[in-house]
């Protein structure tokens, strides 16, 4: 079977009064405890499984869950012990127990003969109400508290899920944006096994998660494609925000949230025509996220990279730049209810939960991205004769212009022979990066032209960058006279 539940972080301050609110439905307490199982090298944890045995009350459960699309999804089996398996204690995991269920080959594949160990375990008090809506759908709610356990190391609970049980699933998306509007609740996609995994190994927050391609067929329509592709884009935003409004600073995790939101806003802009269930209305909070994640970025580019390469180049002594006090936490701007919202209604759009259905456009859908495809190549290649002595304005814009061409040609590559399509990626790399350094070479000129007016000593650094960023203009001309050369996957036949 497959299990779609969404899983929130409660804000400490809110926590009080969402319970209060929980409470006034009907609801079952039960203690939980459950112990998770995987290999000493962690085989279970790499592939996205999870393998329990829980006590809920009297009784014991063993489950297997497997990872599925949009960290919403995943499949789920679950065994009950009867009373007469288990004599004292906690009875012993036996994975045939799973035999038959889609999850059982997976957990094979992975395991791969290796034995399993108990990792960590978790104690939880749960509080579970059933929600019937107006529309027929029903929705378990779980309001956890507890802790999981690995060793030596804790890590305290605060967390509540809701579940699809029956009905319309976009009644699960509705309900879940009822309680994040009134109690500043945040998604949150690491569930318990992958927390507790996570602290037997030391660690506090997933690796960043990189892109990956959308599952499409060369036949998509309009709403297919666009959804293929918002789910792709999903994938990448949920993990690196969930690490994110979870206290992350590490650089790949913002760095890897900027580029999913990028990837999102084009789906927006230039899959519209293709599906009317994009709501246009979504674009501004991203972008907003996105402006804030960029100005964090710079200023550890800033503090870091520019500010060593200034000492390297005999720079007199300055205070390294800083964030202005008082700035808000990028953490508190992801668990922002207006983010929160945003990503609920681009989840449900995905999944075919949204109330906007329909395509808006006829005819095969990859056919029109690569007409479009080829309007931003034909542009490009008119923006790179005169790059290097364009406004920086224009220059942004140039880059920014090719991150949509790469991104939303990503979208349909899968459908095409792979050589092909990496040299047209191969050709596309130096430039993009070329021009992110340039780009980032304007941005600390701009920061020290800023600071030289009350610290003289910054004028070395405007001498400097000013220097490096001409040069940087002048190689990210060549990369991009060099990319328009590239030759267009799209143009040939797409895969049966």
């Amino acid at each position: 079977m497959h299990e779609i539940e969404l899983k929130f972080q409660i804000p400490e301050t809110r926590f009080t009064h969402l319970r209060q609110r929980f409470l006034q439905g009907r609801t079952e307490a039960v203690r939980m405890q459950a112990h998770y199982f995987d290999t000493a090298d962690g085989r279970l944890a790499r592939d996205e499984i999870a393998l329990r045995l829980r006590l809920e009350g009297t009784r014991w459960v063993q489950t297997l869950k497997a990872s599925g699309a949009h960290g919403v999804a995943r499949l789920e089996h679950n065994a009950e012990l009867p009373a007469d398996a288990v004599r004292s204690g906690a009875p012993a995991i036996n994975i045939d127990r799973h035999r038959g269920s889609p999850a059982h080959r997976r957990l094979l594949d992975a395991l791969g003969g290796v034995a399993l160990q108990e990792v960590f375990r978790t104690e939880v008090d749960r509080v579970v109400r059933v929600f019937t809506l107006p529309d027929g759908a029903e929705i378990e709610a779980a309001l956890d508290v507890g802790q999981v356990v690995a060793g030596a190391a804790v890590h305290p609970l605060r967390e509540i899920e809701f579940e699809w049980k029956a009905g319309p699933l976009q009644g699960l998306f509705a309900l879940a944006s009822d309680w994040v509007a009134e109690h500043g609740l945040w998604l949150d996609i690491v569930s318990k096994a992958e927390r507790g995994s996570l602290l037997s190994r030391g660690q506090s927050h997933p690796a960043a998660a990189r892109a990956r391609p959308p599952q499409l067929a060369a036949d998509a329509d309009g709403p297919g494609l666009a959804r293929a592709a918002t789910g792709s884009c999903l994938a990448q935003v949920l993990r690196n925000a969930s690490a994110v409004a979870s206290g992350s600073r590490q650089p790949e995790h913002v760095h890897q949230l900027r580029i999913g939101l990028r990837r999102l806003r084009v789906v927006l802009r230039e899959l519209a025509p293709l599906d009317c269930g994009l709501d246009p209305g979504w674009e501004a909070p991203v972008a907003e996220l996105f402006r804030v994640l960029g100005v964090d970025r710079d200023q550890q580019i800033l503090e870091d990279e520019t500010a060593d390469a200034l000492v390297a180049a005999g720079a007199p002594p300055l205070t390294r730049p800083r964030l202005p006090a008082g700035a808000e936490p990028i953490e508190a701007r992801v668990q922002h209810p207006q983010v929160q919202q945003v990503l609920l209604a681009v989840q449900a759009y995905a999944m075919e939960a949204s109330a906007v259905r329909g395509g808006a456009h006829e005819g095969p859908a990859v056919a029109a991205i690569g007409e479009r495809l080829d309007a931003l190549l034909h542009r490009m290649v008119g923006h790179s004769r005169g790059f290097a002595d364009a406004p920086a304005d224009d220059q942004h814009a140039v880059r920014k212009e090719l991150k949509r061409l790469r991104y939303l040609a990503e979208f349909i590559a899968p459908l095409y022979r792979d050589k092909p399509v990496a040299r047209f990626f191969d050709a596309l790399a130096p430039a993009q990066d070329a021009l992110g350094s340039h780009n980032d070479l304007a941005v600390a000129l701009e920061a020290y032209r800023e600071r030289a007016a009350a610290e003289p000593e910054a004028w070395f650094a405007v001498g400097w960058l000013a220097a490096q960023q001409a040069r940087s203009a002048r190689a990210a001309h060549k990369a991009l006279k060099r990319a328009g050369q590239a030759e267009p996957f799209w143009h040939g036949k797409p895969r049966g």
